[in-house]
């Protein structure tokens, strides 16, 4: 990473070394580019006073034990929910949301043109990060895995589904891992990255998980599922998973390969759930709440995580056409709102 941060500098794109570096300090890698000659571009951006004074909002949360469930009868306060950033896309379908806190840029997937979108934070400018030279089909979701900085797409053709591997920063494509004709019909929902870097894939035509360990050359079935139309997947860690379907939540166990019915206690309604993400001992979920409406929920879990003793409402009405587009990153859940005619809105709200 560090001599890809000099090679960046040192052929014209400082923006892009400055954003390796922000990711190697935090790292915690130290390097030398205060001082080394072949990193002066970067030292004259403005925003290299930033990269010196440290990236504390780069730094992943702090592990915490799963928070205590709220009383079952009393009703939450909604969180307070603001916008982030406004744009101006022409029209797409959005399949999937990521934020990358190194970078400060968002990523979206346009489904139906196949391609993606990359939106700065700052300067709020729109631009195709990748299209179809990375050999997308019809893009379902997107996500980055932190550690090694790569961004994870799944997509669909009539020919392939198959697991995308980029460069966050470039947008290479580093590798494309298809389901194999021995697999059966394969369609993947959604991709999902752990700490150890394992990669799960979600079918939704065949109800397996796939998994892609590091360093593996292909896909593997995990587990799979009963056959009720899983939609979007939740690592509680690299051996737990929970998969959201139209009728409710499964918790998987990878190590036994057993499945079960995650238990929804008094006032708590598990069906609908259309995104699913994990925060700090609790599941994140956009929610169906009535013919064309979501809201954005968390749901508080017993300490043996197989019951749901608890829901605190985020957003009781989220003003969005498609619900994939949502992404919990950094202890905040950001989804994509629309707006007046082209005008697209990144909304987000604070997870406590």
């Amino acid at each position: 990473m560090y001599l890809l941060a000099r090679a960046q500098s040192l052929s014209g794109r400082p923006d892009d070394a400055l954003v390796m570096l922000r990711r190697l300090a935090a790292l915690g890698v130290p390097n030398d580019a205060a001082t080394n000659e072949a990193f002066r571009p970067v030292r004259e951006l403005a925003r290299w006073a930033e990269l010196a004074e440290g990236p504390a909002d780069a730094a992943p949360p702090p592990r915490v034990a799963p928070e205590p469930a709220k009383p079952r009868d009393v009703p939450s306060k909604p969180a307070a929910t603001r916008d982030m950033i406004r744009f101006t896309m022409p029209p797409f379908s959005p399949a999937g949301l990521a934020y990358d806190a190194v970078s400060r840029r968002f990523i979206i997937g346009d489904r139906q043109a196949r391609k993606l979108a990359v939106v700065d934070e700052f300067s709020q400018h729109v631009a195709n990060l990748a299209g179809a030279q990375a050999g997308f089909g019809e893009i379902s979701a997107l996500e980055i895995d932190p550690q090694e900085g790569t961004l994870w797409v799944v997509s669909a053709d009539s020919r392939q589904t198959a697991l995308h591997k980029l460069q966050l920063v470039s947008a290479r494509s580093l590798a494309i891992y298809p389901a194999r004709e021995s697999h059966g019909p394969v369609r993947f929902a959604d991709v999902a990255a752990t700490s150890a870097s394992a990669v799960f894939a979600l079918d939704s035509a065949g109800h397996r998980v796939f998994r892609l360990r590091p360093r593996q050359p292909t896909l593997e079935v995990a587990v799979t599922l009963p056959d009720n139309q899983p939609s979007s997947m939740a690592p509680a860690s690299d051996g737990l998973l929970y998969v959201a379907h139209d009728g409710g939540v499964i918790r998987v166990d990878l190590s036994s390969l057993t499945t079960a019915p995650l238990k929804a206690g008094t006032g708590v309604e598990l069906a609908g759930i259309r995104r699913l993400r994990w925060h700090r001992g609790a599941l994140i979920a956009i929610q169906q709440a009535g013919a064309g409406s979501y809201r954005a929920i968390r749901l508080a879990l017993d300490r043996a995580g197989r019951t749901a003793t608890g829901i605190e409402i985020l957003d009781a009405a989220l003003p969005t056409t498609d619900p994939t587009a949502a992404t919990v990153a950094g202890g905040v859940l950001y989804y994509l709102a629309t707006g007046e005619g082209a005008e697209m809105i990144v909304r987000r709200v604070v997870l406590r």
